[in-house]
């Protein structure tokens, strides 16, 4: 047994692709050995900026012996199938093959034995395809070659350790030949290192600075960030994403504390943070105490200097002052320029090619917006001016520079032009939810103007044949109708989303009218599988929403939903547990005479004089004590209160089935037996299907 690995050194690996990239030559890695029956005990890989490793330990000298079974056709089947046969398993005749018996007769086998090989041949072998197959969603060529690679490749080291026993796999990639060793760190110590083991592998990569694990890169990072809050008594803010990042940067993370000039701390702190985040990858820090941006930063170098960093904090000062400059200089002229006069210039921005301009877009998100707010009374006023600003923003000099801060500076800027803070709000808000992580704006105009915006976007793309399908979503419109259902569940809104779809279709001219109807059923439908994923990521049964929604047509997604919660809650509960399996009973006896029971009409009303036995009565009454409540849909106290009153039934028709024999001989009392106990199933008959339902 041995130890393998495989060390591919190239430049600079983009830090958003490299553990993704080390996962897939794993995978690719263990999809190959397998079929050449190798043993090996375990595999890992690692990365860092310019390397992917992968390490190999206990993997057997030779793979095993393979025996495949390979059944061909029929021994009577035409000659050009025997003969293609034998050609796909590239045997001459059909000597070599054995006849075997099974249910489609005697059919031609063909046994094929794959002898024992030396494992550095097949890793050789092995690599040297994942090399030239690799999937990086974006690759180069460099010099003469035709190998394709993420950045340019300088090194391969490939070593069998067995014992003391350095062996280097015979394996060449164009004019790169497998070797024994790597190189340091690039600027530090760019030694070369002639490996001797697995474990003299790591620690000569960090005699050399380079730390080789993402997570110690990562624990290092965060220990020195932790020095430093200590020490000057700040808070760096925590972000993971920036951390997974910035360890993909470098080899030997030297965490550094810089600060820039307080006269720029009157810029908005996103615009501060995105500034930092975004171009330079520096962390962003608070005061302990006020929790307010502060005027310093935390960079994390890839080089030990002589100066203990003065000269890397400096340069770096010095960058992000001109870039705050710049955003000062955007912030201050976007300030001298009204908010709604960009409005105008909106007509000129093209919003998609077959849908017209960005003016267009928000003339018909104000039409939808006043459509949802009277289903919810909001103030018209306010949506009208809202909506004329929303996307306002995006034609400032900051949000040109910056774009992932759309919104946010709409609100700083109408904030300090006097708007309601309800509409500045607004302007920020609409686009929220973007992501599952994201809160849903609860303040009406916001998430009025968010359904509406998300809405025409389906809308509009539905209507130009530009839906989602399979795992393609390049509008990302599974997200916002994700983002509408979010906001109308968080929010409890009730909206017949199916009629608000049918309005905008209705007065739209976007799509012909001929298609407007099966536009809009299909977009419905839509909705629903939203729903359904929204309940499945809740971790609720998606039983018990068809039980609901089977009912009826509504999309009142919101009071669906409030329901289901009773409902689910209700099934979990002893009482309605006991509730629910006595109406399964009930049902159980109905189904297969439910024809029957349609068909009958002399005991549509049940007649009290045929109900013989003392448990048919107390059934019967118990049904018209129930029957004489109502409630109104929207009132889920009292939707939640009827429901456990008619737990009274549980043991009434428990005893009824243990007393009473449903289909006796007289068809009478037969038929009236069954007219009663449908009578038990109307009760809920409006509130869910019994039969969705799963005990």
């Amino acid at each position: 047994m041995a130890d393998f690995i495989l060390e591919l050194l190239s430049e600079e690996i983009p830090s958003r692709m490299q553990k993704q990239a080390s996962l897939e030559l794993m995978k690719q890695f263990k999809d190959r050995i397998s079929i050449f029956g190798v043993k090996y005990e375990e595999v890992e890989v690692h990365f860092s900026s310019r390397r992917i490793s992968l390490i190999i330990y206990n993997i057997a000298s030779k793979s095993d012996e393979i025996i495949s079974k390979k059944v061909g056709p029929r021994v009577d089947s035409p000659k050009n199938a025997i003969l293609g046969f034998l050609r796909s398993n590239n045997i001459d005749n059909l000597d070599k093959c054995s006849i075997i018996s099974d249910k489609k007769g005697e059919r031609y086998q063909f046994i094929e034995k794959t002898l024992p090989k030396l494992s550095k041949g097949i890793l050789s072998e092995i690599i040297k395809e994942i090399i030239f197959k690799f999937p990086w969603p974006k690759s180069m060529r460099w010099g003469d070659g035709n190998l394709k690679w993420v950045r340019p490749l300088r090194n391969i080291l490939a070593i069998m350790i067995n014992d003391n026993e350095i062996e280097t796999l015979d394996l060449s990639i164009e004019n790169i030949i497998a070797t024994n060793y790597t190189y340091g760190h690039r600027f530090i110590r760019n030694n070369k290192i002639v490996i001797e083991s697995v474990s003299h592998y790591f620690k000569s990569l960090e005699d050399h600075f380079v730390i080789l694990q993402d997570s110690k890169r990562k624990d290092l990072i965060l220990t020195q960030i932790n020095h430093i809050e200590k020490k000057y008594n700040v808070k760096v803010i925590d972000d993971q994403a920036l951390l997974d990042e910035v360890s993909g940067l470098v080899e030997w993370p030297i965490v550094l504390l810089a600060d820039f000039n307080k006269d720029f701390l009157s810029l908005p702190p996103e615009v501060l943070q995105t500034s930092m985040r975004s171009h330079q990858k520096y962390f962003s820090v608070i005061d302990q105490k006020s929790c307010k941006l502060t005027n310093k930063f935390v960079l994390v170098s890839n080089i030990i200097s002589a100066d203990q960093g003065a000269s890397i904090i400096l340069g770096n000062q010095r960058v992000l002052s001109a870039r705050l400059h710049d955003a000062k200089y955007f912030w201050e002229k976007d300030l001298s320029n009204p908010l709604e006069e960009n409005l105008k210039l909106l007509e000129k921005v093209t919003y998609h090619q077959k849908l017209g301009s960005l003016s267009k877009k928000v003339e018909r998100i104000e039409e939808i917006s006043k459509d949802i707010s009277s289903y919810l009374n909001t103030d018209i006023n306010k949506i009208s001016i809202a909506t004329k600003l929303i996307k306002n923003d995006l034609l400032s000099e900051m949000v040109g520079e910056f774009p992932e801060l759309q919104g946010v500076m709409g609100r700083y800027y109408a904030i300090h032009q006097g708007y309601d803070l309800e509409i500045c709000d607004s302007i920020k808000n609409h686009y929220l939810p973007n992501s599952p992580k994201d809160p849903t704006p609860n303040e009406p105009i916001s998430y009025v103007l968010s359904i509406a915006d998300k809405l025409d976007s389906l809308v509009c793309f539905w209507s130009i044949g530009e839906k989602p399908t399979g795992s393609k979503d390049p509008f990302a419109l599974r997200r916002a109708g994700n983002g509408i259902i979010r906001n109308i569940i968080d929010n409890k809104l009730d909206i017949e989303l199916n009629v608000l779809i049918n309005n905008i279709f209705i007065k739209s001219d976007i799509c012909q009218s001929d298609q407007k109807q099966n536009i809009s059923h299909d977009l419905t439908n839509f909705f629903k599988d939203r729903m359904k994923s929204y309940i499945l990521e809740k971790g609720m049964d998606i039983n018990l929403f068809d039980s609901i929604i089977k009912l009826n047509r509504s999309s009142n997604y919101s009071l669906i939903y409030r329901k289901l919660i009773i409902l689910d809650e209700f099934r979990k509960d002893k009482k309605g547990e006991g509730f629910l399996r006595a109406l399964k009973r009930v049902n159980n006896i109905l189904e297969p005479n439910n024809d029957k029971i349609k068909k009958d009409k002399k005991h549509m009303n049940i007649s009290e004089d045929l109900l013989h036995k003392k448990v048919e009565k107390d059934l019967y009454l118990e049904i018209l004590n129930l029957k004489k409540q109502e409630f109104e849909k929207n009132d889920m106290e009292k939707f939640k209160e009827f429901l456990y009153k008619n737990c009274n039934l549980s043991m009434i028709i428990n005893d009824f089935f243990d007393n009473i024999i449903v289909n006796d001989k007289n068809n009478d009392l037969r038929m009236n037996r069954l007219h009663l106990l449908s009578a038990v199933i109307d009760l809920t008959s409006d509130l869910f299907d019994i039969k969705s339902i799963e005990i």
